[in-house]
């Protein structure tokens, strides 16, 4: 019988908007995991500002509990060199492009860097162990990576702005270092985003078929659907429904059109996160 986790709580440490006083916001994603009294972080902000939000949460970063790296952006990574250079060396886990360089280009401009402003040698001197795959991960009892992410739907896409490099040229990114996180519960599954890129619904699916359990309790972090057409906005709403998803909290890259939307389409179930926010299940 697999474990299943009895309690799970995520705290918003860094997001793009703030959910009370005394807190930052900037353009970034930063999550505090508790399973059971098993804590890691998930994704470390643009900057250290997730740290000074911790410290007014009343949340202690100074153990050395394993970070998580969703993908390579810099807003996922850039905080976790100030992580480390503040509390000392711990785990890092992620897939084993999550550091490689990554662009954004648009028509008439050069291309951008918006990977991990630190490379794997420089947080290595930092004191980071790395835990890198492609394929799932424990983290802890009842909690687990979701490895690569298949791509099934045909409504979910990534922007072609998005760029990695090849050889000597940019190529679009596919996001194969994407992944979230499945914590199994027993009242189902708690599936935390980073931002989605390869589809909040692919990703969804992919919890469901990690685990075996199509209770969806809860699904928190970024959607990716600030950009979203019309099609691809009704067909997340109309999947989300069909998945009977208990509770979501859409932050971060989700955007403001698309957060009412769902909050109309979903009422209390839904909810903007913000940091300060924190969703028990």
């Amino acid at each position: 019988m697999p474990t299943l986790v009895r309690r799970v709580t995520v705290t918003i440490l860094c997001d793009n908007s703030v959910a009370g006083p005394g807190v930052l916001a900037e353009h970034g994603l930063s999550l505090h995991v508790d399973a059971d009294g098993r804590t890691f972080l998930f994704d470390a902000g643009a900057s250290g500002v997730f740290m000074g939000n911790a410290a007014r949460l009343g949340i202690d970063l100074s153990q050395p509990a394993p970070v998580v790296l969703s993908h390579g952006h810099y807003d996922h990574t850039g905080g976790l060199a100030a992580l480390l250079s503040a509390w000392g060396g711990r785990e890092v886990i992620g897939h084993p492009e999550v550091l490689a360089a990554k662009f954004s280009r648009q028509r008439s401009r050069p291309a951008r860097a918006i990977g991990s402003p630190q490379s794997k040698r420089q947080l290595s001197r930092l004191g980071a162990t790395f835990k890198l795959s492609a394929e799932p991960q424990q983290i802890a009892p009842g909690v687990v990576t979701t490895g690569v992410i298949p791509r099934t739907t045909d409504f979910e896409h990534i922007p072609s702005h998005f760029a990695v490099r090849r050889g000597r040229n940019l190529a679009q990114d596919s996001f194969d270092d994407e992944q979230a996180v499945v914590v199994r519960t027993r009242r189902g599954l708690v599936v935390i985003l980073g931002c989605a890129h390869r589809g909040l619904i692919n990703t969804v699916r992919r919890a469901i078929e990690l685990t075996g359990d199509g209770r969806v309790r809860a699904v928190i972090g970024g959607t990716h659907l600030a950009a979203a057409a019309r099609p691809q906005m009704e067909s997340t709403i109309h999947e989300l429904r069909a998945l009977e998803v208990g509770r979501l909290v859409a932050c971060h890259c989700t955007g403001f059109g698309p957060a009412a939307e769902l909050r109309s389409a979903f009422g209390e179930s839904f909810s903007p996160g913000g940091v300060g926010a924190s969703c028990a299940a």
